[in-house]
């Protein structure tokens, strides 16, 4: 069919041509006009979808393949492995606080995983909320638990025996049983984890996974390790370890990078003995000893020293510096507190009134639990913040300058220094 616009003659305007051009449209033309839809488009958009499904149909065709081929390598520890890093991406607890309760037990490991609290008894591993809510609850049950965390992983393990296990805030994504006793662990919030046990052979084997849980390196050593740290990033691991000499002690300190199978550094202290090891977040690693602390960059070089001069009464390592508290004086009950960086700087010192049972150090505050008080110091300026407790407490966990619990046998107790 065929438009034809009429000719038509204007008398009001001579010089106007009386005939006008002709116009044509197609049936075509008229039928794409008149639609509400753009013909054209929409064939290319049923390509499109044609492409998509059959590529769908694909994809359940390779998955089907894939899966009947490699049948034997589908299996539940595989399948939690997939979501190992799932629970890093959002942070697993709302926010708030509160105390919780939970079931009395005297061999209970706790740890600060992330905003929430790991409880680890023989029963089983829990991982509350800090409102209190119930966030994940483990199968592996350990007679002596104990608990190493970093930002995204949590390592538990059987002190003195062999089983251990890693968890994410929702999984368990990998568990295994060594051959020997686990004496001692670490982890970084690289998810490289090292685990102190021994062999038929020698007397000490720190065995070093990577991210993927795959073992990467075995340290062996005749002599007895005492403790094993990573710093942060996974990039350092620090061995210590001692051995006895003309009735002393020699304790050796051993510094490498992960994947190499030679030490950066190693170090010998004479007559001390080694207590723990720990790297700060500015890369420095402090080693603990029976008679002073000794600070070390990351390459093994020694930066600072401080004796201890007696036994504290409570002590702390940590990734961002060291609290020690002593005795004030045989006559006093109060105690003297110190705070160290991580290169051995002396960052405070100052005293309370009661005796500390624990110390602790975060974002510039020192944290001190005497009895039923606990204690906060501001390291910058010495002001001291007081909070009474409802009853003793068996540990404390830290979570900001303001949010502190203290945790006993059967509660964790929350209290909030910004009010």
């Amino acid at each position: 069919m065929k438009l034809r616009k009429k000719a038509f003659k204007n008398d009001n305007l001579p010089g106007l041509a009386d005939e006008q051009d002709e116009i044509d449209f197609s049936d075509e033309e008229l039928r794409d006009a008149a639609s509400p839809v753009n013909l054209y488009y929409e064939k290319v958009s049923i390509v499109y979808s044609t492409v998509r499904y059959l590529l769908l149909v694909f994809l359940v065709l390779l998955i089907a393949v894939a899966s009947i081929k490699n049948s034997e390598s589908i299996t539940y520890d595989n399948l939690m492995f997939l979501m190992k890093d799932l629970g890093s991406v959002a942070e697993s607890s709302s926010g708030g606080f509160a105390d919780i309760s939970y079931n009395p037990d005297q061999a209970i490991a706790f740890s600060g995983f992330r905003k929430n609290l790991a409880l680890a008894a023989p029963s089983g591993l829990k991982i509350y909320e800090g409102d209190g809510d119930l966030l994940f609850e483990g199968s592996d049950k350990f007679s002596t638990p104990r608990l190493e965390t970093s930002d995204r992983y949590l390592l538990l393990y059987d002190f003195n025996s062999s089983g251990f296990a890693l968890y994410n805030s929702f999984a368990r994504i990998y568990t295994e049983k060594l051959e020997h006793d686990i004496t001692g662990a670490d982890i970084s919030d690289s998810g490289m984890f090292a685990l102190v046990s021994k062999t038929k052979e020698y007397n000490s084997a720190v065995l070093l996974y990577n991210k993927n849980c795959r073992m990467i390196n075995r340290y062996l050593s005749e002599d007895r390790v005492v403790d094993v740290a990573l710093d942060r990033t996974g990039e350092r691991i620090c061995i210590i370890s001692f051995s006895a000499e003309n009735a002393s002690f020699k304790t050796k300190v051993m510094i490498a990078e992960p994947g190499d199978d030679f030490a950066l550094s190693t170090l010998e202290l004479g007559d001390v003995f080694p207590l723990a090891c720990e790297y700060t977040d500015d890369g420095n690693l402090t080693v603990l000893c029976d008679k002073a602390l000794y600070f070390y960059d990351r390459e093994g070089t020694l930066i600072g020293s401080y004796e201890l001069g007696g036994e504290p009464q409570a002590l702390y390592c940590g990734s961002e510096g060291t609290v020690i508290a002593f005795s004030e004086n045989t006559v006093s009950a109060g105690s003297s507190v110190k705070v160290l960086s991580g290169s051995g700087e002396l960052v405070f010192s100052g005293e309370t009134e009661g005796r500390a049972s624990a110390v602790l150090y975060k974002d510039g505050c020192a944290f001190v639990l005497e009895g039923n008080r606990l204690i906060r110091i501001d390291t910058s300026n010495g002001e001291k913040d007081f909070a009474d407790l409802d009853g003793g407490g068996k540990t404390m966990i830290v979570y900001s300058k303001n949010d502190v619990m203290v945790c006993s046998n059967s509660k964790a107790e929350y209290y909030d220094f910004s009010k």
